[in-house]
């Protein structure tokens, strides 16, 4: 068994119009999705814009959730960033809260970087943790961040920190390679960041998945991730495959995360949601957008396909 495994949601961000955080919806919407049967939430991954907010914001934001009593063995924090004593700083907190594990992205914006100055990032970070047994989540999302998380770059800090490196989030969205990377590192906790691939990847030995869908689907996730091994005693499961594809499908027409916010601005009828955070556009009028629309269709038919107690 991983030492990380299961469903989880990378949770995005509420904000209000003057671009805070609105602490008292994001308080909401976490305890909504673990209510849901998440194993847990990433905060402040690619889908919590991260990247776009200060480590004072963040960390206010997490004391503010913990405060009201969400549990901190329930979270993940993201903590990359392309500053290390940032990356330092953040990764310090998430194991003084007791977080469960830090997600580390890698530096980004310097491009065509080597593997040996990867390694020497997180190894700097790991170093300066200090924590023997504090678990740590690499970020493979070149799309965003321009570095490529690779086999050799994994074999090392592996070779490094077998105690520490416990995990990768893959968020290519390449199945075939994600398949390899679970087969070659088979102790390695790999999880999908497309909750559409979660069944295919846990069949194969993955851990799970980490995904912005989530904030969505956490119930259809969740049943699927916890369920997948009684797919053949299970009626409609392929019928439940279907529909997490078909929301993510969606969310693939356009950018998730002004979409996922639009979606909850009008499922939960609280205009607030629709704010977003520069130089992401929110979606103007989404009671009337097409996409939003498809989605409010769609998740309406989880309750009946999933039972109440998964």
């Amino acid at each position: 068994m991983h030492k990380i495994n299961g469903a989880y949601c990378a949770a995005i961000t509420p904000i209000n119009q003057d671009l805070t955080v609105n602490k008292d919806l994001y308080l909401r919407h976490c305890q909504s999705l673990i209510r849901k049967g998440l194993d847990g939430l990433t905060l402040f991954g690619t889908n919590g814009e991260a990247s776009s907010f200060s480590i004072k914001q963040k960390k206010e934001s997490i004391h503010f959730l913990l405060e009201n009593r969400i549990d901190p063995k329930n979270l993940i924090l993201g903590t990359g960033s392309s500053s290390l004593e940032d990356a330092i700083d953040m990764t310090k907190f998430s194991v003084e809260i007791g977080a469960k594990a830090a997600l580390v992205l890698p530096p980004y914006y310097f491009k065509n970087v080597s593997d040996d100055g990867v390694i020497t990032y997180y190894r700097n970070i790991i170093e300066q943790i200090g924590e023997n047994e504090y678990r740590y989540l690499l970020y493979n999302i070149p799309q965003h961040s321009g570095v490529t998380i690779s086999f050799n770059l994994i074999e090392n800090l592996l070779k490094l920190y077998p105690n520490n490196v416990v995990g990768l989030k893959d968020s290519t969205g390449d199945l075939e390679s994600m398949l390899k990377t679970i087969k070659y590192f088979n102790e390695l906790a790999v999880f999908c960041g497309n909750g559409a691939l979660a069944l295919h990847t846990s069949k194969r030995g993955g851990a799970g998945a980490i995904t912005g869908d989530a904030n969505i689907t956490a119930k259809l996730l969740s049943f699927i991730i916890h369920n997948f091994k009684n797919e053949k005693q299970i009626n409609n499961f392929m019928e439940i495959q279907s529909l997490i594809e078909k929301i993510r499908n969606v969310l693939a027409s356009h950018e998730q995360i002004s979409l996922l916010k639009a979606y909850h601005s009008v499922a939960d009828n609280i205009p607030n949601w629709n704010n977003i955070m520069p130089p992401l556009k929110k979606i103007d009028d989404p009671s009337n957008n097409k996409q939003v629309t498809a989605l409010l269709d769609l998740v309406n038919q989880i309750d009946t396909l999933v039972p109440s107690s998964s």
